[in-house]
């Protein structure tokens, strides 16, 4: 890897810009990303082999289930597992963390890993902490998350750059700190509540791992480790204790095999445990009250252009018309250049508020990916004028 930017930069622009111009914007988008997340959870552990990529993953798959917009962001630098323990084995669209993700998931759950970037995932990532803490600002500056309400982060074992890097980066993250009940994970875990207190970083609590497993053949619940030992270390530390998460092969096998995501919740005593955790972290983490939709709503019209007609393929699109409608009239008409890869279009036309797409061709995968950025689609239509497209449409459905 030669660079670790997500995107390709204009080097003629990059040519006129000082780095102090660089720096600005970048600080600006950072800014502006931390402003559209409402809350940021650090998953924590103070030793490796504790399972914390399976809780962050499980954590991040439950809050998405259940409907809320959640980002899972690996700054695990050196032992990036989040993708492989999702089976995503390629981005769709990673400048927008967006990978093909089951329908019910689609649009509530954005991935991002350094792994992204690697040509050969199975290459050693050698890089200092100043390199680490790069990426960990172009994930944040770069990628578009977009509104969510949790944030959840993946970071290596231990006090190390990464968790440093996000806190200076983040400051306003809150930690959970992930154990097993053995006495060595529970000493490495009093220096990571030592390390959140020294850089002020504020803890939402500490998981118990691996604290049971229950035996498949009687039902009965074996012990694995002592119990009991992270709910002691929380309550010495004043630190809220959220739960004890059984071990369980279901999910050891699944997340090795890459189909953590088709596992069933209700089948498995790892998510099962999970769910009081998750209700707590709704509690005292509310996500954002949803807005209240307008009384008279605008609506946005989006008409792939080819020689100032409706194309007749999307492919073979020049540039869109944008109508933005009121009161079934057309208030405003725009034209915008497409964009140059294809399978950027249905996130682009999102960010701009589009509503419905008015089309020739498209095929169902295109149709598919458009509708779960929640907009109509209406295909069949004949190459005409764009306008009257739209006015056909709106005359039809007054």
């Amino acid at each position: 890897m030669n660079s670790c930017s997500l995107s390709e930069k204009d080097k003629t622009e990059g040519s006129h810009r000082s780095p102090d111009s660089d720096k600005t914007q970048e600080e600006e988008r950072i800014l502006q990303t931390r402003r559209q997340i409402r809350h940021k959870i650090l998953i924590m552990s103070g030793k490796g082999g504790v399972g914390k990529s399976s809780v962050a993953v499980g954590l991040a798959l439950s809050l998405a289930r259940r409907g809320f917009k959640v980002g899972l962001m690996d700054v695990d630098i050196h032992g990036p597992d989040v993708l492989r323990m999702l089976g995503l084995d390629e981005a769709f669209d990673p400048q927008h963390a967006q990978f093909l993700l089951p329908p019910e998931l689609f649009d509530n759950l954005k991935v991002i890993s350094i792994e992204v970037l690697m040509r050969n995932r199975d290459l050693a990532v050698i890089w200092r902490g100043p390199l680490k803490h790069q990426l960990i600002r172009q994930f944040l500056s770069e990628v578009q998350w977009g509104p969510l309400d949790y944030l959840i982060i993946d970071s290596p074992p231990g006090t190390g750059d990464e968790p440093m890097s996000v806190a200076q980066t983040i400051p306003e993250t809150q930690a959970l700190i992930v154990t097993t009940p053995q006495e060595i994970s529970l000493a490495d875990v009093r220096k990571s509540i030592n390390f959140c207190q020294k850089i002020n970083l504020n803890i939402v609590g500490l998981v118990e791992n691996m604290s049971g497993y229950t035996c498949p053949h009687c039902g009965k619940e074996l012990p694995l480790f002592r119990k009991g030992g992270g709910e002691v270390t929380a309550s010495r530390f004043n630190v809220p204790f959220l739960g004890a998460l059984p071990f369980d092969p279901q999910v050891v096998e699944a997340a090795d095999e890459g189909r953590l995501l088709l596992l069933e919740e209700k089948d498995s005593p790892f998510f099962t445990a999970l769910k009081p955790l998750v209700n707590y972290l709704v509690k005292v983490l509310p996500p954002a009250a949803p807005e209240k939709a307008p009384e008279a709503a605008f609506l946005k019209f989006a008409v792939p252009l080819l020689d100032g007609k409706s194309a007749p393929k999307l492919s073979v699109a020049k540039q869109f018309a944008i109508f933005t409608v009121h009161d079934n009239r057309i208030q405003d008409r725009q034209t915008l250049a497409a964009p140059a890869n294809i399978a950027e279009v249905p996130a682009w036309l999102a960010e701009l508020g589009v509503t419905h797409i008015l089309a020739g061709e498209l095929s169902q995968n295109a149709q598919t990916l458009l509708q779960r950025k929640g907009m109509k689609v209406v295909t069949g239509l004949p190459q005409e004028d764009p306008d009257r497209l739209v006015e056909g449409y709106l005359l039809l459905h007054s």
